[in-house]
């Protein structure tokens, strides 16, 4: 996968995943017809593909490199296993689209280094 399409997959990724844990229909959606979610967040997965959701998960580094490679890997095996991460329980802090994007990624975010879990 070409960076540019790696890039643009990633902003999708995360996309998705901000909604899910913005928007409790959204959420709802996920469990009901996660290909429809995906589609409204422009990944179009492939006619015949099994989408196999997992949730068991707080956001870890690595998710989105997990993601990719999965996706990148939806012609071979025709299956998409979803990683849709549930949140690090913290107090509500505002974050900006980019904070969020790099906490999805499993970057962590400076302002909640002093967050307890």
């Amino acid at each position: 996968m070409e960076e540019a399409e790696r890039s643009d997959f990633a902003a999708r990724y995360n996309a998705v995943v901000a909604a899910v844990w913005s928007d409790p229909g959204k959420e709802r959606m996920l469990s009901r017809d996660p290909g429809a979610l995906l589609a409204e967040h422009g990944i179009e997965v492939p006619m015949g593909t099994v989408i196999d959701v997992v949730r068991n998960r707080p956001v870890t580094s690595g998710v989105l490199e997990s993601q990719i490679r999965a996706w990148g890997e939806i012609a071979d095996r025709g299956v998409l296993r979803l990683l849709v991460p549930y949140p690090d329980r913290f107090e509500a802090v505002d974050l900006s689209e980019e904070e969020l994007d790099s906490l999805v990624a499993g970057l962590g975010h400076p302002a909640l280094s002093d967050v307890p879990r």
